[in-house]
Protein backbone atom coordinates (compact mmCIF):
# COMPACT_ATOMS: atom_id res chain seq x y z
CA UNK A 1 0.00 0.00 0.00
CA UNK A 2 1.11 3.57 -0.46
CA UNK A 3 1.64 5.41 2.78
CA UNK A 4 -0.11 8.59 1.61
CA UNK A 5 -3.82 8.48 0.90
CA UNK A 6 -4.83 8.30 -2.78
CA UNK A 7 -5.22 11.58 -4.56
CA UNK A 8 -5.31 13.14 -7.98
CA UNK A 9 -2.48 15.68 -7.99
CA UNK A 10 -0.23 15.79 -11.04
CA UNK A 11 3.16 15.47 -9.27
CA UNK A 12 3.64 13.67 -5.97
CA UNK A 13 5.98 11.59 -3.86
CA UNK A 14 5.23 8.82 -1.40
CA UNK A 15 6.50 5.38 -0.41
CA UNK A 16 5.46 1.78 -0.95
CA UNK A 17 5.09 -0.69 1.89
CA UNK A 18 4.43 -4.41 1.47
CA UNK A 19 3.17 -4.43 -2.14
CA UNK A 20 2.36 -7.66 -3.94
CA UNK A 21 1.93 -8.27 -7.67
CA UNK A 22 -0.72 -6.04 -9.34
CA UNK A 23 -0.86 -3.52 -6.48
CA UNK A 24 -1.94 -0.09 -7.75
CA UNK A 25 -0.71 3.44 -7.03
CA UNK A 26 -2.77 6.53 -6.41
CA UNK A 27 -4.25 8.32 -9.47
CA UNK A 28 -3.08 11.55 -11.10
CA UNK A 29 -4.05 13.92 -13.88
CA UNK A 30 -1.69 13.92 -16.83
CA UNK A 31 -1.08 14.42 -20.50
CA UNK A 32 1.87 13.97 -22.81
CA UNK A 33 4.53 12.75 -20.30
CA UNK A 34 4.77 10.77 -17.07
CA UNK A 35 7.80 9.55 -15.14
CA UNK A 36 7.77 7.16 -12.18
CA UNK A 37 10.97 6.88 -10.11
CA UNK A 38 11.64 4.42 -7.31
CA UNK A 39 14.45 5.24 -4.86
CA UNK A 40 15.82 2.50 -2.60
CA UNK A 41 13.83 -0.69 -3.17
CA UNK A 42 13.85 -3.89 -1.13
CA UNK A 43 11.87 -7.01 -0.39
CA UNK A 44 11.14 -8.32 3.06
CA UNK A 45 14.00 -10.85 2.90
CA UNK A 46 16.54 -8.75 0.88
CA UNK A 47 16.26 -11.28 -1.97
CA UNK A 48 14.34 -9.08 -4.41
CA UNK A 49 16.26 -7.90 -7.48
CA UNK A 50 13.65 -6.43 -9.87
CA UNK A 51 10.07 -5.36 -10.37
CA UNK A 52 8.05 -4.34 -13.40
CA UNK A 53 6.17 -1.03 -13.42
CA UNK A 54 3.31 -0.54 -15.89
CA UNK A 55 1.54 2.76 -16.57
CA UNK A 56 -2.25 2.56 -16.93
CA UNK A 57 -4.99 5.05 -17.84
CA UNK A 58 -8.44 4.81 -16.29
CA UNK A 59 -11.20 4.37 -18.89
CA UNK A 60 -14.82 4.81 -17.87
CA UNK A 61 -17.01 1.74 -18.38
CA UNK A 62 -14.24 -0.22 -20.12
CA UNK A 63 -10.97 -1.93 -19.25
CA UNK A 64 -8.18 0.51 -18.38
CA UNK A 65 -5.55 1.18 -21.07
CA UNK A 66 -2.10 -0.30 -20.36
CA UNK A 67 1.10 1.26 -21.63
CA UNK A 68 4.47 -0.45 -21.92
CA UNK A 69 6.08 -2.02 -18.90
CA UNK A 70 9.46 -0.94 -17.52
CA UNK A 71 11.74 -3.22 -15.48
CA UNK A 72 13.29 -1.57 -12.43
CA UNK A 73 16.54 -3.09 -11.16
CA UNK A 74 18.99 -0.38 -10.00
CA UNK A 75 16.92 0.68 -6.98
CA UNK A 76 17.43 -2.84 -5.54
CA UNK A 77 21.16 -2.12 -5.02
CA UNK A 78 20.04 -0.34 -1.85
CA UNK A 79 21.07 -1.90 1.47
CA UNK A 80 18.59 -1.15 4.24
CA UNK A 81 19.96 1.18 6.88
CA UNK A 82 22.64 2.62 4.60
CA UNK A 83 22.91 6.19 3.31
CA UNK A 84 22.93 4.98 -0.29
CA UNK A 85 20.52 6.33 -2.90
CA UNK A 86 19.71 4.02 -5.82
CA UNK A 87 17.07 5.06 -8.36
CA UNK A 88 15.19 3.23 -11.11
CA UNK A 89 12.95 5.22 -13.44
CA UNK A 90 10.58 4.80 -16.34
CA UNK A 91 9.07 7.47 -18.59
CA UNK A 92 6.10 7.36 -20.93
CA UNK A 93 5.46 9.97 -23.64
CA UNK A 94 2.70 10.82 -26.10
CA UNK A 95 -0.04 10.32 -23.50
CA UNK A 96 -3.55 11.69 -24.06
CA UNK A 97 -5.02 14.05 -21.47
CA UNK A 98 -6.84 12.28 -18.66
CA UNK A 99 -8.06 13.97 -15.47
CA UNK A 100 -8.32 11.99 -12.25
CA UNK A 101 -11.61 12.77 -10.52
CA UNK A 102 -12.91 10.68 -7.64
CA UNK A 103 -16.64 9.96 -7.78
CA UNK A 104 -17.81 7.90 -4.83
CA UNK A 105 -15.39 4.98 -4.44
CA UNK A 106 -14.19 5.08 -8.05
CA UNK A 107 -11.85 7.27 -10.12
CA UNK A 108 -13.01 8.60 -13.44
CA UNK A 109 -10.06 9.18 -15.71
CA UNK A 110 -6.45 9.71 -14.71
CA UNK A 111 -3.31 7.61 -14.68
CA UNK A 112 -1.78 5.17 -12.21
CA UNK A 113 0.86 2.47 -12.20
CA UNK A 114 0.86 -1.11 -11.05
CA UNK A 115 3.48 -3.80 -10.54
CA UNK A 116 2.35 -6.77 -12.65
CA UNK A 117 5.43 -8.92 -12.07
CA UNK A 118 8.28 -8.88 -9.58
CA UNK A 119 11.21 -10.98 -8.49
CA UNK A 120 9.84 -13.53 -6.04
CA UNK A 121 6.23 -12.70 -5.15
CA UNK A 122 6.92 -9.66 -3.03
CA UNK A 123 6.33 -7.89 -0.88
CA UNK A 124 7.88 -4.84 -2.51
CA UNK A 125 9.00 -1.87 -0.43
CA UNK A 126 10.21 1.43 -1.90
CA UNK A 127 11.65 4.13 0.33
CA UNK A 128 10.56 6.95 -2.02
CA UNK A 129 8.29 6.97 -5.08
CA UNK A 130 8.38 10.08 -7.27
CA UNK A 131 5.74 10.69 -9.91
CA UNK A 132 6.47 13.58 -12.28
CA UNK A 133 4.59 14.97 -15.27
CA UNK A 134 7.21 17.59 -16.23
CA UNK A 135 9.36 16.39 -19.11
CA UNK A 136 11.69 19.41 -18.92
CA UNK A 137 13.49 18.20 -15.78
Amino acid sequence: MLVNAPGASANWSSSITEWGPYSESRRWTDESYSEVRFANCYGSDEAMFWTEVRLKRVVDNAPDVSYDTKTYTNCFNYIRGSDSHYVSAGAWTGLPYSAAVKQGDEYKGGYYFDTPHMDETGPLNVQTVYQDTTQAD
